[in-house]
């Protein structure tokens, strides 16, 4: 079984062009997810992005990083996904945005631990999509697969393609119902501006998880 991670990056794409190069503490969102990337139990860490010029800046960074790349279509990113799981042979992979520096390390790694003892299933969540746990999930490389067969897909996979899920649940991971970031509301609010307020106001991008959410609280009070 080959776990990976993939990042659909591009420059200058969406609502606020450029965001993944936007600098916290010296590097770019970019460089953070990748290093943070390192510290996951997969075997791959594939970058995904086009051949167009204005994506040199996020190839070089992934090549600088030592990471893999995988070259797709600019404008559908479940056949981006598709095409890293064929280039790499990937069977379980986490789908990370570039976007999110502050992901939580420790309990991805929970949750692509769990996939070794209970193989099988579509997607792999710490719990249901309700509890907003959607920020740590693991996907088969069958789902971007089956979505793209399908006449009515959207450019990316969600809503009913979720199936066939295995829930930790809070038996297995106590007290994941108190971590900070799996407040839906809250993560949301972890945008670039309030990424750079945190690294701004401790001097340093958060090392831990308890660093981070005092520091949140610190800088914007909820």
């Amino acid at each position: 079984m080959k776990l990976g991670v993939i990042i659909l990056a591009r420059a200058n794409f969406g609502r606020w062009p450029d965001k993944v190069l936007f600098k916290l503490d010296g590097k770019t969102v970019l460089e953070h997810v990748i290093r943070k990337c390192k510290d996951l139990h997969v075997d791959e860490i594939i970058v995904s992005t086009t051949i167009a010029g204005e994506d040199n800046i996020i190839r070089d960074i992934a090549m600088k990083a030592g990471v893999s790349l995988s070259f797709g279509e600019p404008n559908d990113r479940c056949s981006r996904h598709c095409k890293a799981i064929d280039d790499f042979n990937i069977d379980y992979y986490l789908p990370l945005s570039p976007n999110a520096p502050f992901f939580d390390v420790e309990y991805q790694n929970i949750v692509i631990d769990c996939i070794k003892n209970n193989p099988g299933h579509l997607v792999y969540s710490i719990a249901p999509m309700e509890t907003n746990s959607f920020l740590v999930s693991v996907c088969s490389s069958a789902m971007p697969k089956e979505m793209m067969s399908r006449p009515d897909r959207d450019e990316e996979f969600q809503g009913d393609t979720w199936v066939d899920e295995f829930y930790l649940m809070d038996e297995t991971v106590p007290g994941f119902r108190n971590r900070y970031l799996f407040n839906a509301n809250i993560a949301y609010k972890i945008e670039a501006y309030t990424q750079q307020l945190i690294c701004e106001h401790l001097g340093h991008f958060p090392v831990d998880y308890e660093e981070l959410t005092k520091a949140l609280l610190e800088v914007d009070p909820l």
